[in-house]
């Protein structure tokens, strides 16, 4: 097993991981934010007014890419946002969604020490999060679009 920095060859992959999860944890229309979060990383650009700097990283098994997550500081802010989390739908419940968010927890405190560690997600995955020590500050009914309610989330220092 090998968590590693994303490179532009993965971007495939990292679109097949995505939709392995749709509908169940991503509306379909998130695939072009998906998809502009990608783009950033492949033109060394910043996908979001908010981020001061983004960082992505995929788990391989046996050289198969079968997850992909990242973070992103934010401007003017004292924290770190976790985003587009997520294992390939056949090999969820084995423990490497967990491995994703220990590497880019570790992560924020190796690049970003002190940045209070953030994150926005659905009704479908806020109690996996919780299970993880994060606690919910705020809910958006429908936030991420229809019959998806936005959880923010935080992890307590």
């Amino acid at each position: 097993m090998l968590i590693r920095p994303y490179t532009h060859s993965d971007a495939v992959k990292c679109r097949e991981v995505f939709i392995s999860n749709v509908p169940k944890y991503f509306a379909a229309d998130e695939l072009s934010k998906l998809d502009n979060w990608l783009n950033a990383l492949d033109t060394d650009t910043l996908p979001y007014t908010s981020a001061e700097a983004i960082y992505f990283y995929v788990l391989e098994l046996k050289g198969e890419l079968i997850g992909c997550a990242g973070f992103y500081t934010m401007k003017g802010e004292n924290k770190a946002q976790l985003n587009w989390g997520m294992v390939h739908a056949d090999y969820q419940h084995k423990g490497y969604g967990k491995l994703l968010f220990d590497y880019r927890v570790n992560k924020i405190h190796e690049i970003a020490p002190g940045r209070q560690v953030t994150l926005w997600t659905s009704q479908h995955t806020y109690k996996y999060y919780e299970k993880l020590g994060m606690k919910v500050e705020s809910v958006t009914p429908n936030g991420f679009g229809y019959g998806f309610d936005k959880h923010v989330m935080y992890l307590p220092d």
